[in-house]
């Protein structure tokens, strides 16, 4: 009984997972590559479910590609469908490596009886290597995710200064006046920057 409530559980998990795929992939807001590394993860549970080899490494890797795919559109769904150059990047070679494990798993799948003893072992490295390279692409993405967030804080607060600083050339104000309120607004700057980066710094 615990055992078949396990299973029902898991399989609940995997069904969810794949409807939020499918969101993904039907999303008009979803930046493109992302929109297809959804549509390959959904080939990883479809592939995984007809393999007779590494059956269940094969899931855990469909299971972690959709936990990835998951937090990558959560945590850059506000960017919409332009990503900055960083995180596009990442998207980019995370979608070259889902379709490296397309390709061993449609190979599993072709695999005779002979072939699957031959390559028992090779094949099980294969499925660890790729979990590997699973952790380090999360990895990378959330490096370069916080890098465009750091730069983007720049590059908005390097506006604003050059915006007041405009305004103030313009304005009535004596020399020492315009200083002051230019002093004022770099500091303000310099807070909100400093704010920024607390906040990734607790996010990441």
């Amino acid at each position: 009984m615990s055992r078949s409530r396990s299973t029902r559980k898991i399989s609940d998990a995997l069904a969810a997972a794949q409807v939020t795929l499918k969101a993904i992939q039907a999303s008009t807001d979803a930046f493109p590559p992302l929109k297809s590394v959804a549509s390959t993860v959904i080939v990883f549970f479809q592939l995984s479910e007809k393999l007779k080899s590494n059956k269940k490494g094969c899931k855990h890797i469909a299971e972690r590609s959709a936990q990835l795919v998951r937090d990558i559109w959560r945590q850059t769904k506000d960017f919409g469908v332009a990503l900055p150059a960083e995180v596009e990047e990442s998207v980019l070679q995370i979608e070259k490596l889902f379709k490296e494990i397309t390709t061993f798993f449609e190979g599993l799948k072709r695999e005779n009886l002979f072939q699957r003893l031959a390559r028992q072992d090779e094949n099980k490295s294969r499925v660890e290597e790729y979990g590997r390279l699973l952790t380090e692409a999360m990895d990378q993405f959330s490096i370069n995710l916080q890098l465009s967030i750091h730069r983007l804080s720049v590059e908005f607060a390097e506006v604003e200064r050059m915006r007041h600083a405009d305004v103030l050339a313009n304005s009535q104000m004596s020399e020492s006046e315009r200083m002051q309120l230019l002093t004022q607004i770099l500091a303000k700057s310099g807070n909100v920057h400093m704010e920024k980066h607390a906040a990734i710094a607790f996010f990441f």
